[in-house]
């Protein structure tokens, strides 16, 4: 149920219109996902990756091959991932987690790492994530060095009405 519900969201997106909107609410989003990240691995007691590879479902125990997008996406979707691998790897690893909150349903509340980042494209805002940087587009920058450091002490910010 979980994997349908984030195949939809995923496939609601504008994916046309993704990048056309700028605001500085934006880089509350960038945080909140760092933030979020980096409370899953105080949480799960794990040393801390660049989360461009943290792949959550893996470090949660999950054995299947990684995802492929194309399988579960529009093909509008596909072609704007196929664009930045690093982004399209979030995209397989939310879907990942959610196909594995099948097997283990007490970690669906990990999906919500990956909120921030899908509600930017939701709101027509665009990011690119590499191993050293989070950039949401024309608005912020995160350095990913000593990221972990920084975002496990930060309080949350509500971007329930963004």
């Amino acid at each position: 149920m979980l994997l349908e519900n984030a195949v939809s969201k995923l496939n609601s997106i504008n994916w046309g219109s993704i990048g056309t909107v700028i605001s500085e609410e934006d880089t509350n989003l960038g945080y909140e996902f760092l933030r979020r990240m980096a409370q899953f691995f105080k949480a799960e007691q794990l040393k801390a990756m660049p989360p461009a590879f943290t792949n959550v479902a893996k470090l949660l125990g999950d054995q299947e091959e990684e995802l492929d997008i194309s399988a579960y996406c529009s093909s509008e979707a596909v072609a704007y991932l196929n664009q930045n691998s690093y982004v399209k790897r979030i995209f397989e690893y939310y879907l990942q987690l959610a196909k594995y909150t099948a097997v283990i349903p007490g970690i669906s509340q990990y999906l919500d790492i990956y909120e921030p980042l899908i509600k930017l494209f939701e709101r027509g805002g665009s990011f690119c994530i590499k191993p050293l940087s989070l950039e949401i587009s024309q608005v912020s920058h995160f350095p990913l060095n000593n990221w972990y450091e920084k975002f496990v002490v930060k309080d949350p910010i509500d971007i329930d009405n963004l």
